[in-house]
């Protein structure tokens, strides 16, 4: 009889057929085989079932179901998973070959954690070039994340500095209930439920991830995050039972955020894209000349083309 994997690794996707067979590769390739990995095609039209379903690997598990959102492919891919830890990884973003054996590792150094989260590189979809600041670094994550749940929750009401692809325990996500649908950002919302219920958070203090930053992406829309993240502060008000203390941070940072949303509507209509001089500095400041040492083995080019 075959054992319960370790992982079980849930990508949810939506007319993905573009990225998701470098997603699968990059799991597929990781320096730990005890996984399955669960694809959950929520309604796709354009060949993404193609892509996923016919995989001549027994630990992939494809799951169709009609179109319900994120947070439902999500849950449903919670309730397909036997392994004792779920990682989450989006259908456009990669991992790194170690992510698992690396997360493995945090896990067993903080036997106690219930989460593990990391931090990624950002690809520019377009240009095929990789920034030099990862994906969370102007969010400061803590080496040591709080270990008081009250402390915890402040400290990611303040900021979220959980990359969206991370790896919690099956047991704390059944007993959180899974994702909830928001307008966006479900997997800040349930950080925050999971840290309220008293989980403890674990810093791998490594980049694991490659985040695809694509043209449309809602990341570009800073009147969209706003809304998100007012929707969310709102929810957590509603419905989470808070301390004095945690209730005021919560009340603060709504307020701040639906100041900021008023501002951000009211802005002038953005300038048009730099030329010149003015792009060379640009890219200097932002790009880095060629994509991190780990991102080139891994992916085994020099201009990321192949992802």
């Amino acid at each position: 009889m075959n054992r319960p994997p370790t992982f079980s690794v849930v990508v949810a996707a939506y007319n993905a057929a573009r990225t998701l067979p470098a997603t699968i590769r990059s799991v597929l390739a990781q320096t730990r085989s005890d996984f399955e990995l669960i694809v959950v095609d929520d309604g796709s039209t354009d060949g993404t079932a193609d892509t996923a379903s016919n995989l001549p690997d027994e630990r992939v598990v494809y799951v169709r179901q009609q179109n319900l959102g994120p947070a439902a492919a999500r849950n449903a891919g919670i309730e397909k998973a036997t392994g004792t830890l779920v990682s989450f990884l989006d259908s456009d973003d990669l991992w790194l070959p170690n992510y698992l054996e690396t997360v493995s590792a945090a896990f067993d150094a903080d036997s106690g954690a219930d989460l593990a989260f990391t931090d990624a590189w950002r690809l520019d979809d377009t240009t095929r070039r990789v920034h030099r600041r990862t994906i969370m670094s102007q969010q400061h994550p803590p080496a040591r994340p709080p270990a008081e749940p009250g402390e915890l929750l402040a400290a990611l009401l303040e900021r979220n500095f959980v990359y969206t692809s991370a790896t919690v325990r099956r047991s704390a996500l059944t007993a959180s209930g899974g994702f909830k649908t928001l307008t966006r950002s479900e997997d800040y919302e349930l950080w925050l439920r999971l840290a309220a219920q008293g989980a403890r958070f674990v810093n791998t203090r490594k980049i694991l991830a490659v985040y695809r930053d694509r043209p449309g992406s809602r990341i570009h829309s800073a009147v969209a995050m706003l809304q998100g993240r007012k929707e969310i502060y709102e929810h957590v008000l509603a419905s989470y039972e808070l301390a004095p203390p945690i209730r005021r941070v919560a009340e603060r940072r709504l307020a701040e955020t639906a100041q900021k949303l008023v501002a951000q509507t009211t802005l002038p209509a953005p300038r048009r894209g730099r030329t010149g001089l003015g792009r060379v500095v640009h890219d200097i400041r932002v790009y880095r000349r060629l994509p991190p040492r780990p991102v080139r083995a891994a992916f085994d080019v020099t201009d990321v083309t192949a992802v």
